[in-house]
């Protein structure tokens, strides 16, 4: 249901503005690589990464069975994509272009293979990038150790107490009174029985547990910090599969949480444990793009970088200068910009993915392979090293998924293929996005593309939130509040669903609602039924303006401008969900309820009525189904267009132009007027109701008693009132009343 969320949106912009004149380019690709698509081969398919040939095949045919089916519900909820400009990131056109791309970077110098700690999980296997780990929140304990310094007790708190092999200092605030005693000093591990200094730093927080903390290569950001900057050794206890290395001992091969468990029982046991307290703290964990929510490791790895610390300003800047609707969600990106402290890890240590064009010889030199031989695939393969004539290996690793997919502005503008297509659809009208790719898809999307062309690539940003279960809930399977799309659109239409995400608010989430379904259903029969109506007494009728328009002819069409007016400034904002919501309640109560029923006795009985006042109804109602065909065209195109096919007979509502107010129509005296018949009738239809009288039942005599500043409006009203009231006689006097009286006389 998010990807329907998502391209409903994507779809009403794009037919707004055909509908508003513009030419709309709108090639609709498939991002397929990614850990997700792996896991799910593995799991479900049981292949292993390591028979790479028939994986890679494997993943490419469940991805294509995966584009299938979304295309298939994109058809049925009337997506209006140029497909036959779609593009998959697994193409081989595609990878040439993430590929020469990488070159570039590299020839600028922003692309390098370093050694470093980097965010790893040991569940999937694969280094990950900042934007890609979140805070989970789990039960833990915190551990207070003690360590001996000169025979003196320094007492250090940590949930992680089987790092204690990768210690290589003991830190404390310079301002701690408590132990300004201790600095400069050695403190001994147990277990161990090595010495490691203790140092000062200010990042110490003097409240949290003892106020000293140990640095172990690499428990957390700060370890790294903390290292580089007291030039201390690197001691890798943990490896990529998650257990222990060799340097701890007797720890070697259990897993982290098997380590832990083991090391504080023995130090325990050896009385170096003071007490340990039960906490709920927050774990750096693998939840981006995908189920794994594994706590991750820093670890020390050769990787390959992509250079964005030192772009930050250039990015907000460029940033800064696009529209973001809503305009709040620019914040989310200069936080997020502000917070960089590490460059973009690009690679990644699995197979379904664009392979890294380079070789790398054990001497340190890297060959970048030649733009003419792209798309390449290095893995498996050797070249001779230019700098020391050995052997050079194929790259392994694959590209992060987010390097595909932060070049599609550049592929749909044919982006060095041609320049004359590229100037005219570059930088791309509109990026449509969810919020919580902002970090990823739209940062590195405005930082790729700036480098490589120097410029912006949106005007504006489309952010909506993410779609939740009927309960409100995040869509989970373990909650069992995950709706497919097929479910309600066989339950429904494609009409009805584009109206449930129609009104979803900017950038907020947002609940898929049975209740909203049932509604957007109703309103849908209640559209049809009308014009139904509408068309029947309209065979006769020739598209020409009448001489004169009566009171309700003048109050609805004035009412109908306004609603152009508004309808058309929430647009150009891309807001969806005010437009429909007042277009419903126009059609529902203005037209329906109201304008309808005035009217009746002059479409009915032109003999008592005249023929031209039965005219001027007939091009009201004409004029204003039409004007609300067009409306209502983005968002429930299906409909507007078999009425529209009935009514009008030529062309489609979707295909026709976007209504403009008409000034000369905007008519306040006549709304006033308007509001006035709406009132006096709906006082009629509640004496009829209450004395269970058929709204169609006759009456007699009624007196309407109204003050004086009323008089003349009511009687321009009075042919009206006594049609759409059924009503033989009606008398009109002035009294002293506030506003109006009606009295019925049996």
């Amino acid at each position: 249901m998010g990807h329907i969320f998502n391209h409903v949106w994507i779809d009403l912009v794009a037919r707004y503005k055909r509908m508003r004149g513009f030419s709309v380019y709108l090639p609709q690709g498939f991002d397929c690589h990614g850990l997700p698509t792996e896991l799910r081969v593995e799991k479900e398919l049981g292949v292993k990464k390591e028979n790479r040939e028939e994986f890679i095949q494997k993943c490419r045919d469940w991805t294509s069975d995966a584009i299938e089916r979304m295309r298939g519900q994109f058809d049925r909820m009337g997506y209006s994509a140029d497909w036959d400009h779609t593009y998959k990131t697994m193409d081989d056109s595609y990878k040439a272009l993430v590929q020469k791309t990488l070159l570039t970077f590299y020839e600028k110098g922003l692309l390098y293979r370093e050694k470093h700690p980097i965010l790893w999980c040991p569940k999937c296997e694969t280094a990950l990038a900042k934007a890609e780990i979140g805070h989970i929140e789990r039960e833990g304990r915190l551990y207070h150790i003690d360590l001996d310094v000169g025979g003196h007790r320094l007492t250090i708190a940590t949930t992680r107490p089987e790092m204690m092999p990768a210690c290589v200092a003991v830190f404390v605030h310079p301002g701690d009174d408590r132990y300004e005693k201790f600095i400069g000093k050695k403190a001994r591990l147990p277990i161990y029985n090595r010495e490691v200094p203790i140092l000062a730093d200010e990042a110490v927080d003097p409240e949290f547990g003892t106020g000293v903390v140990y640095l172990c290569t690499f428990g957390d950001d700060q370890d790294i910090a903390w290292q580089k900057k007291y030039r201390l050794p690197v001691i890798e206890a943990v490896d990529k599969k998650g257990r222990m290395t060799s340097v701890a001992g007797k720890y070697q091969g259990l897993g982290v949480e098997e380590a832990r468990k083991k090391i504080s029982e023995d130090l325990v046991e050896s009385g170096h444990i003071r007490k340990i307290d039960e906490i709920r703290h927050q774990v750096v964990s693998h939840t981006e793009r995908g189920s794994c929510k594994a706590p991750i490791e820093l670890i020390p790895l050769e990787q390959w970088f992509i250079n964005v610390k030192d772009f930050i300003q250039d990015i907000i800047e460029t940033s800064e200068k696009m529209g973001w609707y809503p305009e709040y969600m620019l914040q989310r990106m200069v936080d997020w910009c502000e917070a960089m402290d590490w460059d973009w890890i690009i690679s990644r240590q699995r197979v379904f993915g664009t392979p890294i064009p380079f070789w790398v010889c054990s001497c340190g030199g890297i060959i970048p392979a030649k733009e003419g031989e792209l798309p390449i695939d290095p893995r498996g393969k050797t070249r001779k090293c230019p700098k020391c004539g050995n052997k050079a290996v194929g790259e392994r690793d694959v590209c992060d998924c987010w390097v595909d997919s932060s070049i599609t502005p550049l592929v749909i503008s044919k982006w060095g293929v041609d320049e004359k297509f590229f100037s005219l659809t570059y930088p791309s009208s509109l990026r449509p996005q969810g919020y919580e790719i902002i970090r990823t898809w739209a940062f590195y999307t405005i930082y790729r593309c700036l480098i490589l062309t120097e410029k912006g690539c949106f005007h504006d940003l489309l952010i909506n939130g993410m779609v939740a279960g009927p309960d409100g809930r995040k869509m989970s399977k373990s909650l069992g509040n995950v709706i497919e799309p097929d479910e309600p659109l066989e339950k429904y239409s494609a009409d009805t669903i584009r109206q449930w995400a129609s009104l979803g608010a900017l950038g907020a989430d947002y609940p898929f609602s049975w209740e909203e379904c049932e509604h957007s259903q109703k309103f849908l029969t209640k559209l049809w039924n009308i014009s139904r109506f509408i068309e029947s007494h309209l065979k006769d009728f020739r598209v020409e303006k009448p001489g004169k328009l009566d009171e309700p002819d003048r109050w609805i069409l004035s009412r109908l401008q306004r609603l152009v007016e508004d309808s058309t400034k929430d647009f150009d904002r891309y807001v969806f969900n005010i437009p429909l919501d007042q277009i419903r309640g126009f059609v529902w109560h203005d037209l329906a309820d109201n304008y309808l029923e005035m009217v009746k006795h002059r479409l009915y009985k032109p003999e008592i009525y005249g023929a031209e006042s039965r005219k001027a109804a007939q091009y009201t109602l004409h004029q204003t189904l039409k004007t609300v065909l067009s409306l209502l065209a983005p968002f429930t195109p299906h409909i507007c267009d078999e009425i529209w096919s009935h009514l009008i007979g030529e062309g489609y509502a979707s295909t026709s132009e976007w209504p403009k107010a008409e000034k000369s129509l905007v008519d306040e005296e006549a709304e006033n007027t308007g509001s006035l018949l709406v009132e006096v009738v709906g006082w009629i239809r509640k004496y009829k109701s209450d004395m269970g009288l058929p709204l169609g039942a006759e009456l007699e005599r009624v007196e309407l008693s109204v003050s004086p500043e009323l008089r003349d409006r009511m009687e321009k009203l009075r042919v009206d009132i006594m049609g759409t009231g059924k009503i033989k006689s009606l008398d009109v006097s002035v009294s002293e009343v506030d506003w109006i009286r009606v009295v019925v006389h049996e």
